[in-house]
């Protein structure tokens, strides 16, 4: 994947020798797609890295203009073009698309976004333009290479602007009356919503933000805003500055995120730890839920016998989560929330942090069926997102 840096637009491909050796950056080619008849334009940057005996070609498609039909096609035609050139980074993605378009033909949005995920390649809205309407669905098309497939690839810089709306279709001019012309675009309106929420699905985005765009009015634009909706959306923000908070702030924050917003954590009711008294708590809500189950053999019986006061919780710990049980890597502190709920035995959350390295933490909810992964996770490229309330606005 890529790692996006503001400084006058440009790119870098990611690798451990980014941080070490000094690299060329040379342009080797600039190519302008524009048919006649099309507003959109394409404009392809190849740039030649070096670093040492390595070199490798990264390619930029600047893709601004409305978008019309027969865009795609265009687009398909570059794509194959740098596919065949080769000498891209292995592992990368073939290139990266910079967007800047308030939108256009929602079908073409939707076969350049699939022509993105086809290509494994991402996007980025870059700071001062805007990706809206069909250009943001489009946009959730970027994709990357990754270790079990296809994996979200999708930047927006601080100061850029994504935007989706409800889509309509055109008035009825043959309609006998503006009732019925009112009628069949609605009908028209719900049978595209579930086109594009099939799209998305297909995209592999969480359909939850787009669905609360579809059912506002087609000329009220929803931006992505809120560190919640980066994360819902898969989206990697560009630029942005990490908060000024507390650990107990920044593991409320963390909560928050992982609960998806819907369990409030204050930071003043939260619990300090050490990481053999968090390991020991998780264990014990282990041990409740096998005596609610009437195991008391085995793993039960160990349980027990270290929440005596027995040794091994270390020992006990790393094997249960080897086996798969959703026990975050123990870190320096560890902090935990516990929210009573009416007619449910409660829910919390604790999460573990390193306090000199903000984006290495771990987080498990604890429910009243158990122990349970978040609800949701950051991109692996941007784990600095969830130090950010769920509905803080970062853009």
């Amino acid at each position: 994947m890529r790692t996006f840096v503001a400084a006058e637009g440009k790119t870098a491909a990611s690798g451990p020798w980014i941080r070490n050796v000094a690299f060329l950056l040379t342009v080797l080619a600039i190519l302008l797609v524009a048919s006649v008849g099309h507003a959109m334009t394409l404009a392809v940057v190849t740039e030649r890295v070096t670093a040492g005996p390595s070199a490798f070609l990264s390619h930029e498609i600047r893709l601004t203009g409305p978008f019309e039909p027969g865009d795609s096609d265009q687009l398909k035609v570059v794509l194959e073009d740098l596919k065949a050139r080769g000498g891209t980074q292995p592992g990368e993605s073939l290139a990266v698309v910079a967007l800047d378009s308030k939108g256009g033909a929602l079908e073409e949005g939707m076969r350049i976004g699939r022509l993105l995920r086809q290509f494994g390649v991402s996007t980025i809205v870059r700071s001062g333009k805007r990706c809206l309407s069909s250009c943001a669905i489009a946009f959730l098309g970027g994709t990357a290479p990754g270790p079990a497939g296809p994996e979200a690839d999708r930047h927006l810089e601080v100061g850029g602007r994504l935007g989706f709306h409800a889509f309509y279709a055109p008035r009825d001019g043959e309609a006998r009356d503006a009732a019925t012309s009112r009628a069949r675009g609605v009908t028209e309106g719900r049978a595209t919503s579930a086109v594009v929420v099939t799209y998305v699905l297909e995209m592999g985005v969480d359909p939850e933000p787009i669905l609360r765009a579809l059912v506002r009015p087609p000329e009220e634009m929803t931006y992505i805003e809120t560190a919640g909706e980066f994360v819902e959306l898969g989206i990697c923000p560009v630029a942005l500055k990490l908060p000024r908070v507390t650990l107990a702030e920044r593991a409320a924050n963390i909560c928050s995120n992982a609960s998806q917003g819907r369990l409030p954590v204050w930071p003043d009711l939260l619990n300090e730890y050490t990481p053999l008294e968090a390991k020991r708590l998780l264990l014990g809500e282990i041990a409740y839920h096998a005596s609610q189950a009437r195991v008391r053999a085995g793993i039960a019986a160990r349980l027990q016998q270290v929440l005596r006061g027995g040794r091994g919780a270390d020992a006990l710990y790393a094997e249960l989560a080897a086996a798969g049980l959703p026990l975050p890597v123990m870190r320096a502190k560890a902090y935990y929330f516990e929210m009573p709920v009416a007619g449910i035995r409660r829910m919390g959350c604790m999460a573990t942090l390193t306090p000199e390295n903000p984006a290495q933490y771990g987080v498990v909810l604890v429910t009243h069926n158990g122990l349970a992964n978040p609800k949701q996770s950051p991109p692996s490229e941007c784990p600095e997102l969830f130090l950010f309330g769920h509905d803080e606005v970062i853009n």
